[in-house]
């Protein structure tokens, strides 16, 4: 980890027009030294909500794949269940969206795993280096089966994000590497706030929390803080709007995902490269389906050792583009924070602060 001097990150610009996936090869180059030959690795990704277009296709991460085949290694495609109920909130369901998305092993050309088992509470905590003392979060429960890697490949679609603004490869590593238990703690931080005087008592709510959290006492909604998981289903369901994100909520869970970064990269040590897919840039995340239209054209790949760098060269090559259609009148500084009312580097310059990773970085084209 590194989080004082300048970090290289790669870049293949779209604008070459240049066929990407035979590009690829050359910005896996610069990054495949975190695989030794053997190794079993993980390769993190979201495979789509279920409607959902806007994720990686298949076939870019079978091109991964086989640059990892040809680098020595044995790749397994990976991701978690969800902590809100939908299409992914057991592994098997996962794995039948992942299918019905396109991924399947023949398609990658290796095996998908769903790393926190079927009711996605599989893993092992871990202690979060360096935590800031504002940080509930001391440790995270790292999934089991990326627990078992010897090295990962994070391959990440670069979007929006309702919380933290853009959806990038620190946030892929925080949620998505973690069990329901530390997406949880992390979520925690936007626990909806309840005006109980706005609930008619509707019921509504209770029949789509899968905890058991929710119940109807006199006519209104009543919530066991214990037995709440912070998914926030009710608060975007409730068409009373009983229930609100609390203030600081986003700036929170910045620091709250820089910490379960912090804490699920630490296994891997330096043996972590990121490759950031600056494309179907939609103002939300891969969870929303749909998330939207894309708020600047498809800019390029980056490739990094170095997560927060990646990131921070990712949300300044989103910056330099012009934006797209309906969000042209927003300018482009942190555009996705200005759609999602969030500061899109919070929980990147935490995660530096964290020692994650540096927020400086040589930008370095390719192809």
């Amino acid at each position: 980890m590194n989080n004082g001097r300048s970090s290289d990150v790669f870049f293949f610009p779209y604008s070459r027009n240049k066929a990407f996936l035979k590009e690829l090869r050359g910005l896996f180059s610069e990054v495949s030294h975190v695989i030794s030959a053997g190794d079993s690795v993980a390769v993190k990704l979201h495979m789509g909500e279920y409607g959902g277009t806007a994720y990686l296709r298949p076939p870019i991460v079978r091109r991964v794949c086989d640059l990892i085949k040809e680098a020595g290694g044995r790749p397994f495609v990976t991701d978690t269940t969800t902590l809100y109920p939908g299409r992914r909130f057991t592994a098997g369901q996962y794995l039948k969206t992942a299918a019905y998305n396109g991924f399947t092993e023949e398609s990658v050309g290796a095996p998908i795993v769903i790393a926190d088992g079927e009711e996605g509470h599989d893993g092992e905590w871990v202690d979060v280096p360096g935590r800031s003392s504002e940080c509930p979060i001391d440790r995270v429960k790292v999934a089991g089966g990326i627990l078992e890697a010897d090295c990962m490949i994070v391959l990440t679609h670069v979007k929006g994000h309702l919380l933290s603004g853009i959806g990038g490869s620190v946030k892929n590593v925080a949620m998505g590497c973690v069990t329901k238990e530390s997406k949880a703690a992390q979520h925690r931080a936007g626990r909806g706030l309840i005006d109980i005087e706005a609930c008619t008592g509707c019921g509504e709510c209770l029949e789509v929390c899968l905890y058991g959290a929710l119940s109807l006492f006199e006519g209104k909604m009543v919530r066991d803080e214990e037995e709440c998981m912070s998914c926030n289903r009710c608060l975007f369901l409730c068409k009373e709007k009983v229930f609100t994100l609390p203030p600081g909520a986003r700036e929170e869970f910045a620091v709250n995902l820089a910490h379960a970064a912090a804490g699920a990269l630490s296994r891997f040590g330096s043996r972590v490269a990121c490759i950031n897919f600056v494309q179907d840039v939609t103002p939300l995340c891969d969870c929303v389906a749909p998330s939207g239209l894309p708020v600047v054209p498809d800019i390029g790949i980056l490739c990094s050792s170095d997560i927060v760098a990646i990131d921070r060269a990712s949300l300044d090559i989103i910056a330099e583009s012009k934006p797209a259609g309906r969000f042209a009148h927003l300018g482009s500084d942190d555009i996705l924070g200005r759609i999602n009312d969030a500061d899109s580097t919070a929980h990147i310059r935490a995660a530096h602060e964290l020692g994650v990773g540096s927020l400086k970085y040589r930008l370095k084209e390719q192809g």
